[in-house]
């Protein structure tokens, strides 16, 4: 007699997680929150089970630098960072360029060769929705997770899955803490 859980189907899935770290970062420091555990561990728990193939963080130097400072080094522990420009404003401050579009030519490449099953986009931009109908085209299912932001609908009409993570839920869970 086996004993135990029966598998659940979902547990063979790939999955790949795709996340807009700029997006992310502004969202957390909105929220005035800190977090406190490794990305990896905070998505693991939205992917329903699924095999993790890769984690992929877009930004550029100057915003992973200043998120590494207030979240700690261990943040991005296991996650492939993907760097585009940071480009000076006049203003003093730097605007990112291609960082949106490194992450698109990501999502889709790995659809297409059948890398994964399943996508998970953590952003709450909606420049997305075209890259995630593309995915699909591929025959993989998408979802959208959000931190600190409700998905906006564009997002959560053209996902399988979306679902929002408010900083209360945050902090009762142990992923984050005032700052």
């Amino acid at each position: 007699m086996i004993s135990g859980s029966p598998v659940q189907p979902v547990q063979f899935q790939k999955a790949m997680v795709f996340i807009d770290g700029t997006n992310l970062f502004h969202r957390l420091q909105g929220a005035k929150l800190r977090l406190n555990r490794p990305l990896p561990e905070i998505v693991r728990g939205y992917l329903g089970g699924r095999q993790i193939v890769r984690i992929y963080l877009y930004t550029i130097q100057e915003h992973l630098e200043r998120a590494t400072a207030i979240h700690g080094p261990l943040l991005t522990n296991g996650v492939r960072v993907v760097l585009g420009e940071g480009v000076p404003t006049g203003d003093g401050n730097t605007k990112e360029k291609g960082v949106d579009a490194l992450l698109v030519a990501d999502l889709i490449y790995h659809a297409a060769v059948k890398n994964y099953d399943y996508a998970l986009l953590v952003s709450t931009d909606t420049d997305f929705v075209p890259a995630l109908h593309r995915v699909e085209d591929f025959g993989c299912r998408t979802g959208v997770l959000s931190l600190c932001a409700p998905v906006p609908p564009r997002l959560q009409g053209v996902s399988d899955e979306a679902e929002w993570v408010s900083a209360d839920r945050m902090k009762n869970d142990g992923q984050a803490v005032p700052v």
